[in-house]
């Protein structure tokens, strides 16, 4: 059974799956519009926020050496730490899939199928995400590079085509928010999306020779600049108001755009970036997820034996998570605290628990090469 480093990934497949994953369930949901007009700035804030984070997560994978992450969590932490360590990001993997794709399945009850049950959607996308898992991390790759193209060029069309409606009244009056309202949100678009690329550190090492901070800093700079466009299309077409009044601000805006003055109400072009983006997401968490309960089992080359119990485990989750899409808004408003020891600490904890085993090997080294000498 291949391992992730017998399944190489490229650097550019890698930076666009970051984009894809922060694009995921937030363009769904969109970015927090507590601040109306000044989301924009907001955004930009909390993009320069995850800079030193980014920077962090890089330096974890720069310490592994090119070994695998779960591996090298049990030569830094020892045997039983390690797997409470391990066990803990597994967690919040699981997590934050069966999160985003509940976020998917109320989107499509509300907008679509208020009379389908929830249950059947939830299956189908997460066997959609169980078979890539299965088919390992160079298909999930060559998926982010056909699922960025199909969404940029959506996006694209999306913002022409609602060029006319666009009044840039609507950005007005800048820096309305007192300076604790705009760091507030600004911390909450820094915990979601930006931080949760935490996630993605078990994958990185599937890239030879990788450069880890020329990965994340790409992968934060183009997902800012999508990201902003979206912010920026749904402020000047809906307005301030109507953009925080509503659940999906995304859809409503496609909702009104029209292609010439014939083609019109093709909202649902919208939905095919939820779906791509959302399964990419799923997808991640899964995928790392299912790493790390095969590290925790010993049983790395038995994946394929370990992906379903953990897709029925994502399904029970995703089912229990909520009552409604009001509980699920409102869980929104306290992840960034709930997501801060996932997306922070945690990582915090491996880099210094990575440096000082790292540093400990070469001091310990050092003597035996000059004895040997």
């Amino acid at each position: 059974m291949k391992t992730i480093q017998d399944c190489p990934l490229t650097s550019r497949e890698m930076i666009l799956m970051i984009i894809l994953f922060t694009f995921g369930s937030s363009v769904v949901i969109g970015v927090n519009a507590s601040t109306k007009q000044d989301s924009w700035i907001c955004l930009l804030i909390g993009a320069a926020i995850s800079l030193p984070v980014y920077i962090l997560y890089a330096r974890i994978i720069q310490l592994m050496d090119g070994q695998d992450f779960f591996t090298s969590i049990l030569s830094w932490f020892g045997e039983i730490p390690g797997r409470i360590v391990i066990s803990v990001f597994v967690w919040y993997c699981l997590h934050l899939a069966a999160v985003v794709l509940r976020n998917f399945t109320e989107f499509m009850e509300i907008v679509a199928m208020p009379e389908t049950p929830q249950i059947p959607i939830m299956i189908s996308l997460l066997l959609v995400s169980a078979y890539l898992c299965k088919s390992r991390i160079q298909v999930i790759g060559q998926w982010s590079v056909v699922g960025l193209y199909v969404t940029s060029i959506i996006v694209i069309v999306t913002v022409l085509s609602t060029t006319s409606y666009m009044q840039p009244q609507n950005l007005l009056p800048i820096l309305e928010h007192s300076t604790p309202e705009i760091m507030k949100s600004s911390y909450q678009i820094f915990s979601f999306p930006y931080a949760e690329c935490v996630i993605l550190l078990p994958l990185i090492s599937a890239i030879k020779r990788a450069n880890p901070y020329k990965i994340f800093l790409n992968g934060l700079f183009f997902s800012t600049l999508v990201l902003l466009v979206v912010v920026l299309r749904n402020i000047l077409c809906l307005g301030a108001q109507l953009m925080e009044a509503e659940y999906f601000p995304s859809y409503s805006c496609a909702r009104i755009m029209e292609v010439g003055n014939f083609l019109s109400r093709i909202e649902g072009s919208i939905s095919v970036n939820f779906i791509v983006a959302g399964l990419t997401k799923i997808t991640v968490c899964l995928y790392s997820g299912t790493l790390g309960a095969a590290k925790i089992l010993k049983a790395s080359n038995k994946l394929d034996l370990i992906i379903m119990p953990i897709f029925m485990f994502t399904l029970m989750l995703c089912a229990i998570s909520y009552d409604d899409a009001v509980q699920m808004f409102d869980f929104v408003e306290v992840y960034p605290l709930y997501a801060l020891p996932f997306q922070i600490i945690l990582p915090l904890v491996i880099w210094l628990t990575g440096e000082w085993r790292t540093r400990s090997q070469k001091l310990t080294s050092s003597p035996t090469t000059q004895q040997a000498t």
